[in-house]
């Protein structure tokens, strides 16, 4: 099964959500940046690399937040979110639409990809 990592950036009280621009399917929703995990890369790796790639970041793993096991119509997959610390400028939309910082308790406003909504959830949990 393969594994997708999530990272949760905080600031102010607020995290960073993007808003997806493609595959055509996903354009248009909101989620957590980042990505497949490829090859023999570690969760931490994978994310970092992701940010690079996608948001022009430098970050650092803290911690997990959130892991499950999904059922999607793109195939199974492992879902991990993990809070990150900023090492480099702040984030830019290479990959996205656009970006946003989103109190928690707004995320459930946004049209979320069904796989982030749980996440959303999780943090609202650790926020109140």
């Amino acid at each position: 099964m393969r594994t997708v990592v999530a990272g949760i950036l905080e600031r102010d009280g607020k995290v960073l959500v993007g808003a997806r621009s493609a595959p055509a399917w996903a354009a248009g929703f909101w989620e957590f940046p980042g990505g497949k995990v490829e090859g023999e890369e570690t969760l931490a790796e994978a994310l970092a690399r992701e940010w690079r790639e996608e948001l022009g970041a430098e970050v650092e793993v803290l911690d997990e937040v959130y892991r499950s096991a999904l059922d999607t119509p793109v195939g199974p997959f492992t879902l991990v979110a993990l809070r990150l610390r900023l090492l480099s400028e702040d984030p830019r939309p290479l990959e996205h639409r656009a970006l946003a910082w989103v109190a928690p308790a707004d995320l459930t406003r946004l049209r979320l990809l069904p796989s982030n909504v749980p996440i959303a959830a999780a943090l609202v949990a650790l926020d109140g």
